[in-house]
């Protein structure tokens, strides 16, 4: 009696571990294609601060410049950040980021 009372709860308790293991990964993978969108936009700003600071109106802008190096510090941290948690993404081995150049 004992023994199938138990066998019940153990059945139990795995199902619900099965299925709250179901949801995480669900989440993850949410999680993991939001932040390949916000990569992307941040990639997308660092190119556009760059083509706007070789504008000849702005070229040399020395706020423009800084912006830039700003731009490429955050999207190389981001790009750090991306080998951790984007379960899509490969990094070649000369990507890697290791603060300012």
């Amino acid at each position: 009696m004992i023994v199938e009372i138990l066998l019940g709860i153990s059945i139990l308790i795995n199902i619900f571990l099965i299925w709250y293991v179901i949801k995480l990964v669900r989440r993850f993978l949410s999680l993991s294609d939001e932040l390949e969108d916000f990569f992307v936009l941040l990639e997308e700003y660092a190119e556009h601060v760059d083509s706007v600071h070789k504008l000849e109106r702005f070229f040399g802008d020395t706020t423009l410049e800084n912006l830039m190096k700003h731009s490429k510090i955050v999207a190389g941290t981001a790009k750090n950040f991306r080998t951790i948690y984007d379960i899509n993404y490969e990094l070649e081995d000369d990507e890697y980021y290791e603060g300012e150049e």
